[in-house]
C-alpha cells in the first residue's frame, strides 16, 4: 500500500535519531510497533511520535549508561576540553594579527639605558618560544605580585628583556625621573607600587605594544639596583579562543565517549575486562592530567599572581613538555574503542534483531 510504504519511510527517518547499534538491535522491533499502531491511511508520523523518538535516540546518543558510564564520560571529555582550550589559546597567540613588537630593537634599548644615565651591568632574555615560556615562567617566580603592582590597562608577556642596572645611587629618585620622562613622551604609566614581599618602589609603563616594568632592587651591600624589564603586550582574542576550544573539545568528545559506554555495556564479559585494562590507566591519567592542568593555570592564592593569556597556553604545552599522560590517554581510548567494536559482539548479537537491508540507503 502506497500510505504504509510512505509511512515506513517517515519512520526511518526518525529512527537514524538512535545510534547505529541501536538501530541494529532494535530498529525492527520499534519500527514493527509503530506502524501496527498506526491509524488507518496513516501516511507521516505524529508530532508526538516524532518528540518522542528524536528525544530517545538523542537520549542514547548522548547520555552515557549508568553512573559509571557517565563518571568516565566526564572525565575524558573534561581532559578534551581543557586540552583543546589550550590548542585554541595556541592558535590565537601564534595568530599573524598577534604578531608582537621585537623586545631588543635600538629604540628600546637607548631607551632604557637613557632613563638610568648608563649602560647596564647585566642584560637577560626571556624564553621566546610560546609553549614553553607559558610551561616554565611561573617558575621562574615570575609576576607573583602582578597583582598587587598598578598595571596601565594591559597585561604583559612573561618572559621579556631585562636590564639590570647595579649600584645606582638615589635609585628612588631615579625611578621617580623616569616616571615623568615617560608620561611625558606619551607612555600610559601606572602609578608607583611597593609589593608586600619588596621594600622597594616599582611602577609599570605601556606603549606601542610594549610594556616596561621599572623597579629598584636592593643588593647585599645596601646600594640599590634599578631593574628595567621589557614585556610585549598580551595579544588579544586568546581568552576567547580558549573558550572555544573548551566548548568544542566537549561537543566533540562527549558523543564519542557516551557511544564507547554504551558499546561497552554491549561487550562481552571477557572483553569487558580488557577494556578496563585498558580504560582505567587512561582515565586516571585523564583525571591526574586535568587536575595538573587546572590547579597550573590558577593563581596561586598564597601571592599576587593573576591569571594570564599566557596561563591559557599550558595544558597544551603541559602535553608537550609531559607526553607520557596524553601518550597513555590515546593509547588507553583507541585501544578500548578497538575492543569493543573487534570483538566478538558482532558474532554473538542476534541475528534476527537488525533492520531490514532496505533501510541501509536511509541509514547512510
Amino acid at each position: 500500500m502506497p500510505e504504509q510504504a510512505e509511512l515506513e519511510r517517515s519512520y526511518r527517518r526518525l529512527l537514524l535519531a538512535y545510534p547505529r547499534f541501536y538501530r541494529h538491535e532494535r530498529g525492527l522491533e520499534i519500527l514493527t510497533t509503530l506502524l501496527d499502531a498506526a491509524k488507518p491511511g496513516q501516511v507521516r508520523a505524529t508530532l508526538g511520535e516524532t518528540t518522542h523518538l528524536i528525544l530517545s535516540g538523542l537520549r542514547l546518543r548522548l547520555v552515557p549508561p549508568g553512573l559509571a558510564g557517565k563518571i568516565a564520560a566526564g572525565v575524558a571529555a573534561l581532559w578534551t576540553a581543557v586540552v583543546l582550550s589550550g590548542v585554541g589559546a595556541y592558535a590565537a597567540w601564534g595568530s599573524p594579527a598577534a604578531e608582537q613588537p621585537a623586545l631588543d630593537n635600538p629604540e628600546t634599548i637607548t631607551r632604557s639605558d637613557s632613563l638610568v644615565g648608563r649602560p647596564p651591568g647585566r642584560v637577560s632574555f626571556g624564553e621566546t618560544d610560546p609553549l614553553h615560556m607559558a610551561y616554565t615562567y611561573k617558575a621562574w617566580g615570575q609576576f607573583q605580585t602582578l597583582a598587587a603592582e598598578d598595571l596601565p590597562g594591559v597585561r604583559p608577556v612573561p618572559g621579556g628583556h631585562t636590564r639590570i642596572y647595579p649600584k645606582v645611587d638615589a635609585a628612588h629618585g631615579v625611578l621617580t625621573e623616569a616616571h615623568r620622562r615617560l608620561a611625558d613622551d606619551g607612555w600610559q604609566t601606572g602609578a608607583f607600587a611597593q609589593p608586600d614581599d619588596c621594600a622597594c618602589g616599582m611602577f609599570w609603563a605601556s606603549r606601542d605594544g610594549l610594556l616596561l616594568r621599572l623597579s629598584e632592587d636592593r643588593e647585599s651591600d645596601g646600594r640599590s639596583a634599578v631593574v628595567i624589564a621589557v614585556h610585549r603586550v598580551e595579544p588579544g582574542g586568546v581568552l576567547s579562543a580558549a573558550i572555544a576550544g573548551f566548548v568544542l573539545g566537549l561537543v566533540v568528545s562527549w558523543p564519542v565517549m557516551t557511544w564507547l559506554t554504551h558499546r561497552f555495556t554491549r561487550t562481552p564479559r571477557e572483553d569487558r575486562m580488557l577494556v578496563l585494562l585498558f580504560g582505567i590507566p587512561a582515565l586516571y591519567a585523564c583525571a591526574a592530567n586535568t587536575v595538573d592542568n587546572v590547579l597550573s593555570m590558577v593563581p596561586d592564592p598564597d601571592t599576587d599572581s593573576m591569571l594570564l593569556a599566557a596561563d591559557l597556553m599550558y595544558p597544551l604545552a603541559n602535553q608537550i613538555a609531559n607526553p607520557l599522560a596524553a601518550s597513555v590517554i590515546v593509547v588507553g581510548l583507541i585501544a578500548c574503542a578497538g575492543i569493543v567494536v573487534f570483538t566478538p559482539w558482532h558474532r554473538h548479537r542476534p541475528q534476527g534483531d537488525s533492520v531490514p537491508s532496505d533501510a541501509a540507503a536511509v541509514e547512510g
